[in-house]
């Protein structure tokens, strides 16, 4: 199995503290990945390093069999696109006007020009999200779910072969993180988009994954399938959590949370 994205030796401090400790890790091209991990174990920050958001790195990350320094912004927007936690769109853009900035690494910041394949990719990514129905909403007009759809929609406007996703159902109610999370799948088994994202739900990881990349006080615990990685002892080890995991009706294995570790 090819790998799209590889790290090697990966380390990257901040504020005089090192926060990712010579991680090796390799994406496989046409899969989920999920990274997870406790609270301030690393996993944004890995995140954002691989998707060259974090020049100030040692070691060596490749996109593509290319070194990412190697790319300019533009190369990177046409290859990668990510959906970061914190994102704002001006006041008065329109859902369509919001997407359509997603073309700028084809058409250019500053042109004014757009041809048809960037007006096909914008409705497709607006299709594909699920926001065509308001596309002349201004987006501060919209709800919290509705917003992250648009923001993925804008993404996905790139056409990217990567797509990286930074706990994306985070502050959705559960309607809209299962739809969020629909939409990511569909886009690795229908359009063979590579999927890497940071998720903070267990479940999700468990359900969403192929392969899980667990990080822990800045190097990684485990790599492996969901079943592999996600057992009830590792989770009680890292997480501090002791959790039963079943099977639901659909065959999708479930970690239930049954007291803190120790007590």
């Amino acid at each position: 199995m090819s790998a799209v994205l590889r790290a090697a030796g990966l380390t990257v401090s901040a504020a005089g503290r090192e926060i990712l400790h010579g991680v090796d890790i390799e994406i496989p091209a046409g899969r989920r990945t999920a990274i997870i991990g406790p609270n301030g174990a690393g996993k944004t920050t890995l995140l954002r390093a691989l998707a060259g958001l974090n020049p100030r790195y040692t070691g060596t990350i490749e996109l593509a069999g290319r070194e990412l320094h190697s790319y300019t912004a533009r190369e990177l927007a046409r290859v990668r696109a990510i959906l970061p936690q914190e994102r704002a769109a001006a006041a008065g853009l329109t859902v369509r006007e919001l997407v359509a900035y997603g073309r700028f690494a084809h058409v250019g910041q500053f042109s004014l020009r757009t041809g048809a394949a960037d007006r096909d990719a914008v409705t497709w990514a607006m299709e594909t999200a699920h926001v065509s129905a308001f596309a002349e909403r201004e987006v501060h007009t919209l709800s919290g779910g509705e917003r992250q759809r648009v923001f993925l929609a804008m993404a996905l406007s790139q056409k990217p072969r990567l797509l990286l996703l930074d706990e994306p159902t985070t502050y959705l109610d559960i309607a809209h993180q299962l739809r969020v999370m629909d939409i990511i799948s569909q886009l690795n088994r229908i359009h063979g988009m590579t999927i890497l994202m940071v998720l903070h739900d267990m479940a999700h990881a468990m359900q969403y994954a192929d392969d899980i990349i667990l990080v822990r006080d800045g190097s990684i615990a485990a790599t492996g399938t969901p079943a592999e990685v996600l057992t009830e002892e590792r989770i009680a080890a890292v997480f501090g959590v002791e959790v039963e995991i079943f099977t639901n009706s659909r065959g999708i294995r479930v970690p239930s949370p049954v007291a803190l570790v120790g007590e």
